[in-house]
């Protein structure tokens, strides 16, 4: 399980990579919006790093907004400047469920649940119930997001239960997986860098556990878990009232009568009025509080649940909630490494003895049965017969998992292969290592790209940086990540301010200078290359050339970028490796930061040579106009151009010096890199396509058309659909016809 990524360096960083970006979304997220101020939390398997590489799992994503707030008392309410709403119980509630009636202020300090009278108007977002009483309407915030995710072009996704998930790219910005591979005794292997699905849940918090959510604080339990200390910090945990998902009528289908059938479960009002309440926070620091073995249990069970138990409507949820009943079971000393199998076992047998009653409690809220509506007497007894037949053979049972080939690792194991194989050295450790690292950074450069698409002014902007800056200077725990977003803010609004003066034929002004001086401090090359980059687009070779020696001295022979940590095997990884015991998640994960992909936004386009605007998203068939058309409203297209810095630097030397020698250097420091990647067949890599066509323009310019010609065309045949290249080659064609 530690080749996989399952240990306790890699929980931990995924740990404080979904927490960063959640302190980073919470302070510049509320700038522009002040009266809307809202709260991002990442819950889940994400948060809490118990999945691996090959799980691909999603992420759970749950927004509230500040100025409403759930009160459990109508005391509570006292001076309270949100809108409030009382948390009401009734027998006929759904499980998990509860009702929210509006509160109104009469006067001060004087709050009463509202109710309709014959003249009162009622607005969308509430509904009256047959007692007359006004309650907020459960699905409204549901659609609002649904309407507004469409008309900003952010997402587009569809409703699972309370969620708003995507389909199989990422919701910000529709950027398909990157696929990366290694070998391993000759095979090649795959490693997918998805950017996820995500799923979006809208909240109201409630600050104060209501009585259903105390009961676990109370009942009996063996008492060495969870611990007092945890308990404690659970008891002032605040619930989220959340969407009750699809609980209206069910439609299907009969193949043995060939009828469809619709089956009237819930009046759509009565659904209307029910919110679940959700215990994220708390069973998240439950989460927290496992041991490594107890979540490599986990992570084995979520494997099982999804290679076979795949026809069962069992969740990971109900496989969490298992797991801890049988950790609150089974004393501390069970869980060991050399007994995980075992472990196991508890867990699958407590799931069975669920099964076995027909009753899945949860954990954390008293009187409800996890497996009502989701399956039947026939499903449950199924997968009983199906866990039982595991419990019984559980060694055919983890040797047949496919997920991170853990099935293979074990049958390699048990015949010796450690100290020889691929298993056992440290190349796999790293190579795992640098893909969980790549894939939260990719993470944490889509949230950077979502703020700003939400920061709508270079004014918002600005005050959303000075807010990460003053941030930066308070938090201890996230102070290098906050400082390192504060310089990508300033690197991005000074080319964003640039491009508007270049746009509207202006000199940029010494201000958008001055934020461009202020971001050569950092270790991030791609930031002094957009300043280069805006000097060879205003002509300014000169400062250019100067510039760009600068940034020669900081790329060194140690210098590799992300997805060349896969390609160059051991030898191939940042200097905190080699003293990564001696260094803390941030300091690691900021050195890697520091050589990732060079990549400008619709806003800075002018600060982007000519020849590659819109490299990543041109169209010309009819195919790929279509294909491009449904980019765009997913907001892709708000992307224009990502590159290798490296390639970069060397197109930007060639543009910028006067030097022959400089230019041919530069040619062929290109040219090499080209070259590289097509004969070790990495015709997979995301930036060779861009960097072939940089390449073309040289070759264009250097007037060897025929050269040119030649790596469009490899250009095109690696990437056909959307590349820049098509429309090359169509240009140099009508040149040699028409000259």
């Amino acid at each position: 399980m530690a080749d996989i990524g399952v240990n306790e360096e890699m929980v931990s960083l995924r740990r404080h990579v979904s927490l960063a970006i959640d302190r980073y979304v919470d302070i510049c997220g509320n700038v522009s919006r002040p009266d809307m101020y809202y709260k991002q939390f990442t819950f889940g398997s994400q948060s809490e790093g118990s999945t691996s590489i090959g799980m691909m799992s999603d992420t759970d994503v749950l927004v509230c907004f500040g100025f409403r707030v759930a009160r459990v008392h109508l005391s509570d309410c006292q001076e309270s400047t949100s809108d409030n709403f009382l948390v009401i119980n009734e027998p006929t509630s759904l499980p998990q469920c509860c009702s929210l009636q509006v509160v109104g202020r009469v006067a001060d300090n004087i709050y009463l649940p509202m109710r309709v009278y014959a003249t009162t108007r009622i607005p969308k977002n509430l509904i009256c119930d047959e007692k007359g009483r006004l309650l907020y309407n459960s699905t409204f915030d549901l659609n609002m997001y649904l309407r507004e995710s469409n008309f900003m072009r952010i997402c587009c996704g569809q409703q699972h239960g309370p969620a708003i998930t995507t389909g199989s790219v990422d919701p910000l910005f529709a950027i398909p997986c990157q696929v990366s591979s290694y070998k391993f005794h000759g095979q090649q292997y795959g490693l997918a860098i998805p950017t996820g699905y995500f799923d979006t849940v809208n909240a109201i918090q409630c600050p104060t556990l209501p009585d259903k959510c105390r009961a676990f604080f109370t009942r009996a339990r063996p008492g060495h878990w969870p611990k007092n200390g945890t308990l404690s910090k659970a008891e002032q945990c605040e619930v989220y009232m959340v969407n009750p998902g699809l609980q209206g009528h069910t439609f299907g289908y009969d193949n043995e009568c060939r009828s469809s059938f619709i089956k009237l479960q819930y009046q759509t009002k009565f659904v209307e009025s029910q919110f679940r309440i959700s215990t994220n926070m708390t069973e998240r620091l439950l989460m927290f509080d496992l041991n490594i073995v107890q979540m490599k249990a986990f992570v084995i069970t979520k494997m099982i649940r999804k290679e076979i138990l795949v026809d069962a409507p069992l969740s990971t949820f109900h496989m969490k909630t298992a797991l801890l009943f049988t950790i609150e079971q089974f004393p501390e000393d069970v869980w060991r490494n050399d007994n995980l199998v075992q472990c196991v076992i508890y867990c699958l047998k407590t799931l069975k003895r669920f099964l076995k009653r027909c009753y899945c409690p949860y954990y954390t809220i008293s009187s409800v049965n996890l497996f009502e509506g989701k399956l039947t007497k026939n499903e449950i007894n199924n997968v009983k017969r199906n866990v039982t037949k595991m419990i019984e053979d559980i060694s055919r049972c983890l040797l047949g998992l496919c997920t991170d080939d853990v099935g293979w690792r074990l049958s390699a194991s048990s015949v010796g292969l450690q100290v020889d194989s691929t298993l056992s050295t440290p190349y796999t450790g790293k190579l795992i290592r640098c893909k969980i690292i790549t894939e939260k950074l990719q993470k944490m450069k889509l949230c950077y790209q979502y703020t700003h698409r939400c920061l709508r002014t270079p004014n918002d902007l600005k005050m959303a940086a000075l807010a990460i800056k003053s941030a930066s200077a308070t938090d201890q725990e996230y102070m290098h990540e906050l400082k390192f977003m504060y310089q990508s803010m300033c690197s991005y609004l000074a080319s964003w301010l640039a491009s508007d003066c270049i746009g509207n034929c202006r000199e940029v002004t010494p201000d958008v200078i001055c934020m461009y001086e202020s971001t050569l401090r950092s270790k991030d090359i791609s930031k002094p290359l957009k300043y280069a980059s805006m000097l060879v687009c205003t002509r300014q070779l000169d400062r250019a050339c100067t510039l760009l020696d600068r940034i020669e001295n900081m790329i060194t022979a140690h210098l590799i970028t992300v997805l060349e940590l896969f390609e160059q095997n051991i030898d191939a990884e940042p200097k905190s490796d080699e003293k990564s015991n001696k260094c803390t998640w941030t300091e690691v994960l900021m050195e890697y930061a520091t050589f990732g992909p060079i990549f400008f936004l619709k806003s800075e386009i002018n600060c982007v040579p000519g020849h590659l605007i819109y490299e990543k998203c041109i169209a010309i068939t009819t195919d790929e106009l279509q294909y491009l058309d449904t980019k765009t409203r997913s907001g892709y297209i708000n992307e224009v151009f990502e590159s290798d810095v490296k390639v970069f630097f060397y197109y930007l030397q060639y543009l910028a010096s006067n030097n022959i020698d400089k230019k041919r250097l530069a040619l062929e420091n290109l040219r090499s890199h080209c070259d590289g990647k097509l004969h070790c067949g990495n015709t997979w890599h995301v930036h060779l396509s861009t960097s072939l066509n940089m390449l073309g323009h040289v070759y264009e310019l250097e007037n060897n058309l025929r050269d040119a010609w030649a790596v469009y065309r490899i250009s095109f045949a690696i990437q056909p659909r959307n590349n820049t290249a098509n429309a090359h080659l169509f240009r140099l064609f009508g040149h040699v016809a028409y000259s």
